[in-house]
């Protein structure tokens, strides 16, 4: 594929992506800068060894902490190659300054090659992690809006893999868009990441949130190593949020269960999930915040539509011939997970390259398995 000024100048990304997720390592940068499927890829960073350089920005997951692949040798090689979007997951807030200042240096290039760019964190307490966050939001956002103000951000919570609480609060929800709204964030170019598990046993509060904060999205995920979703869960959600009104601000970037192995180990988590529910409410466990909980929830599931409609990812846009997102396009049952792709992006208005777009359904996929498996 071809990196000269010509190709940079009239590339124009695909509307629809195809993710690599986690990709922290030199072999899998290089598989996924080869690949010609990979459009957009996320990468997670921290300060650790490489070398011996004892504490620069690297690319790893915790709990590693050292790695052959450093932030400023990712970023050189996803710009010099100028066709793939970014997605940069932030797990330390030392890291955030030092690679926000080395975006911001090759941000005109990144613009000329109309790649998309998301800065990415965990930013406030979430269910079963109510301990301070690595990323607090009161330093990650005024950082990456006073450095890279042209990056989108998306915001998430932090969550633990076991403990009582199950899904997100209302006070999740109001504590993210009382932040949002104190910063006088854009919700244009705002997304808010939360687990899929964790929405499904109640959107109400995720409904709220996308409220609160007009124009901003909501993109529903499956993290690294957890088990597939069914399709049925997808198609559940997208009937609630449909008839809130609000299908075309949320999206999907899961692991779909396409096997009859991964749909028994889906449907395993699913009754520990909804088992476990029943056992904290009959034992009063959560008090009345189930039974608020249950009310909206019976709210959102008065009245299910159908969503096994398909429906295009782009239209026609109306201000130049291009292509603009349309409504996120749904998974359905029948549909493998690796047959979708993210819409990302949109014509820019300044008339330079493309400007990140809603959040949009997705597959997980890692450098290994790019179809399938942030």
């Amino acid at each position: 594929m071809s990196k000269g000024p010509e190709a940079s100048s009239s590339f124009r990304p695909r509307a629809q992506q195809r993710w690599v997720h986690s990709c922290c390592s030199l072999f899998q940068l290089a598989h996924a800068l080869t690949d010609p499927d990979i459009t957009a890829i996320e990468a997670d960073i921290l300060m650790g060894r490489h070398g011996q350089e004892v504490r620069v920005p690297i690319m790893a997951h915790p709990p590693a902490t050292s790695s052959d692949l450093t932030f400023k040798e990712f970023l050189d090689r996803t710009v010099a190659d100028g066709t793939r979007h970014l997605k940069l997951d932030f797990k330390e807030i030392a890291a955030v300054e030092p690679c926000l200042k080395m975006l911001a240096e090759r941000w005109p290039k990144l613009h000329a090659n109309g790649q998309g760019v998301w800065l990415n964190a965990d930013v406030l307490p979430g269910p079963n992690a109510r301990r301070k966050c690595p990323v607090p939001f009161d330093q990650f956002v005024p950082l990456c809006r006073r450095m890279c103000p042209q990056a989108s951000l998306s915001l998430g919570w932090r969550l633990g893999i076991l403990g009582p609480q199950q899904a997100y609060s209302e006070a999740d929800a109001m504590e993210m868009a009382r932040a949002c709204q104190d910063c006088k964030l854009d919700g244009e170019q705002l997304v808010f990441a939360a687990s899929v598990r964790y929405s499904e046993i109640d959107p109400g509060p995720l409904v709220a949130l996308l409220r609160e904060v007009p124009g901003s999205h909501l993109l529903l995920w499956t993290g690294s190593g957890e088990m597939a979703i069914r399709a049925r869960t997808v198609t559940t959600l997208r009937a609630l949020f449909k008839g809130e009104g609000m299908l075309d601000r949320v999206g999907f970037d899961v692991l779909l269960a396409t096997s009859c192995a991964q749909i028994g180990q889906a449907h395993t988590v699913d009754c520990t999930f909804f088992s476990s529910r029943w056992f904290r409410y009959l034992f009063g466990c959560h008090g009345g915040h189930v039974h608020r909980r249950t009310d909206e929830t019976a709210r959102l599931r008065a009245n299910p539509l159908a969503t096994s409609e398909r429906q295009p990812l782009v239209r026609p846009s109306t201000a130049g011939g291009g292509l603009t997102p349309s409504k996120a396009a749904p998974v359905s049952p029948q549909t493998p997970a690796s047959s979708e792709r993210q819409p990302l992006v949109r014509p820019s208005t300044d008339g330079g390259g493309l400007t990140p777009s809603k959040a949009a359904v997705s597959p997980q996929t890692t450098p290994q398995q790019t179809h399938t498996l942030p």
